[in-house]
Parts: structure tokens; sequence; C-alpha cells
């Protein structure tokens, strides 16, 4: 057989044009074939390429999700904690019998506030209930200076001076000194004790000279007819 299809070809002839043609299209094909496939061949790559940043995305993305998820949980067991402390709270005050006590430093905390948004009542009771609470708080001085300045806006004249002279007494070395005779002073002068209100004014301008507690004192000496 392979000898009768030589004879075959050699009968049809090497030089054929027809063989000829058939060749050399076929040969044409295989390069257009060729160059299809180099260029599949690229695009799979770049598809690849596409796929493992796509896996890097996907990893990043997964990680950020679990630890989402970490940071939900302990928010939820925080703010299980604070349901629990409010629960607590109220059902102490729900019992008979049972009251809620402040600590001294939010007591504190709540009077400078009220105070300084004018509410002189309330930070009056609040400075007075922190010196029946903490007498030897670390804030006791300033709670006595505010509390002398809650009652002085209250024209509570005679209990603002009680408490700024109180200061003074307790705490010589106090650096609210200053501040306490000033609201002293001032306390004083509508119970009629003007010259004294002048000599404890007097005493913050040379004694505290170029503060500012010196200049408010020199500016109410000059105030006082």
């Amino acid at each position: 057989m392979k000898i009768h299809k030589i004879t075959a070809l050699t009968v049809l002839g090497l030089g054929s044009p027809f063989f000829l043609c058939g060749c050399f299209a076929t040969q044409d094909d295989v390069k257009v074939l060729k160059t299809q496939v180099a260029a599949l061949n690229k695009t799979l790559e770049n598809l690849q390429k596409n796929q493992a940043g796509l896996d890097v995305q996907m990893e990043d993305l997964m990680s950020q999700l679990v630890q989402s998820s970490e940071n939900l949980k302990d928010f939820d067991y925080k703010l299980d904690n604070i349901s629990t402390k409010l629960d607590n709270i109220t059902s102490a005050l729900d019992k008979d019998g049972s009251d809620y006590k402040m600590p001294p430093g939010e007591i504190y905390s709540q009077a400078k506030s009220q105070l300084d948004s004018a509410q002189y009542a309330s930070a009056a009771k609040g400075f007075a209930l922190y010196i029946q609470n903490a007498p030897n708080g670390q804030n006791i001085e300033e709670a006595y200076l505010y509390l002398a300045q809650a009652l002085f806006n209250l024209e509570d004249y005679q209990k603002a001076a009680v408490s700024s002279a109180t200061l003074l007494d307790k705490f010589p070395k106090s650096k609210h000194t200053a501040a306490a005779r000033i609201v002293y002073a001032r306390s004083i002068i509508p119970l009629g004790k003007k010259d004294e209100a002048k000599n404890y004014l007097q005493s913050v301008v040379q004694d505290y000279k170029g503060s500012t507690e010196a200049a408010e004192a020199k500016k109410l000496i000059g105030e006082i007819k």
C-alpha cells in the first residue's frame, strides 16, 4: 500500500499546481492558527494574572470581614457589660430602702458643670454635698470657693462670706487664697462692711501683684462708694 501511495504521488507530480496551492494554503492557515494560539495564550496569561490579583483581594477582603466580625463581637460584649451595669443600678434604685450614692468625685464634677452653666442653686447644693461627704477630698478647697461663688450669685451673701472665710481659715496656704479674699470682700459689702472689704481687697493687690486677682481687686476698690 505504501508503494502504491508513493506511486500515486509520483503520478500526480510534486510540481502539480493543485498540490502546490493546497500546500501553500495549509501553511498560511498554520501561521494564522499559531498567531491565534499565541494571542490566546497571552490572553490566558493575563486572565491568570488577573485571577491571582483577584485572589489576593479576596483574601484581604475575607481577612477584613473576619476582623470586623471580631470587633463586632467585642463591641457586643462591652455593650452587654454596660447593659448589665445599668440593670444593676436600676435594680438598686428600685429596692425599698436603698438609695444610690453618687461618688464624691461625680458630685463635684456635676456641681462644677452646673456652676459653669449658671445653675447656681443646683451647684450650691452639689458643692455643699461634696463638702459633707468628702471633707478631706482632693477638691475640697475648690468646693469651698465655688460654693461661695454660687451663694454670692444667689445673693445669699451671709453664707457666701462664711464659705469663703472657712476656706481662708482652714487652708491658709491655699492656691485659691486670693480668689477667696475677693469673694469674701464682695460678699460683705452688701452686709455693710465696706471698710473691711476694702482691707481684704487691698491685701490682694499687695500680696498678689501682677495677677488677675490683683487687677480685679483694684477695680473693685474703685467701685466701692
